[in-house]
């Protein structure tokens, strides 16, 4: 018999494998194209399996937020981030995968790219067609790890901001001092 927890640790499953390219069905990558490859999309389908996730650990509450991030050494010693370059919001899905959902809040990539940008790792580029703004690498990302990285979506192609093995090692030992810094501080002295 199929139970309730079976069918949301499948969608879980099934969500995470869309989020990073893969046709849960067939396990082919997904077409370029598709609009499952959106970065709004792919953030969408990351948070709904972080919270079926909270629920099956019966972390899940409207009413008790957390404001402070915590990560012991102990659960950054368990954080497993995958080969090759990725984004902040699979590095803070990884992170989120380690931490005690009822001690800390949990990371987000939009928290973590407005920290590295107060802090000058990385910049903002508005459009001025649209008004949108987005995260940019700048003259200091190379120094830290990050990088610029040509993608397509619908044909259109883009510049992600990217991290590689040193930017991946960088924030996760700095992840605290990041996150815990007061929000008008401009930098983190001893971090450069």
């Amino acid at each position: 018999m199929v139970t309730e927890r079976d069918k949301m640790e499948k969608a879980r499953e099934v969500l995470i494998k869309i989020a990073k390219g893969t046709d849960p069905l067939t396990g082919e990558t997904l077409k370029e194209e598709s609009f499952l490859n959106d970065p709004r999309i792919i953030r969408c389908f990351y948070y709904i399996a972080e919270v079926l996730d909270n629920v099956l650990q019966g972390k899940y509450s409207k009413s008790n937020k957390l404001t402070r991030f915590v990560i012991t050494p102990e659960q950054k010693s368990r954080v497993k981030l995958p080969e090759g370059k990725i984004g902040v919001n699979e590095f803070s899905r990884c992170v989120n995968l380690c931490i005690d959902g009822t001690t800390s809040r949990k990371l987000t990539g939009v928290e973590l790219n407005r920290r590295l940008k107060k802090m000058g790792v990385l910049s903002e580029e508005k459009n001025p067609q649209t008004g949108r703004t987005r995260t940019i690498t700048n003259e200091r990302s190379e120094e830290y790890g990050f990088e610029s990285e040509k993608k397509t979506y619908n044909g259109a192609e883009y510049d992600a901001v990217v991290m590689n093995d040193k930017g991946k090692q960088y924030l996760l030992d700095n992840l605290e001092d990041i996150l815990n810094m007061e929000e008008d501080t401009r930098g983190i002295e001893g971090i450069d």
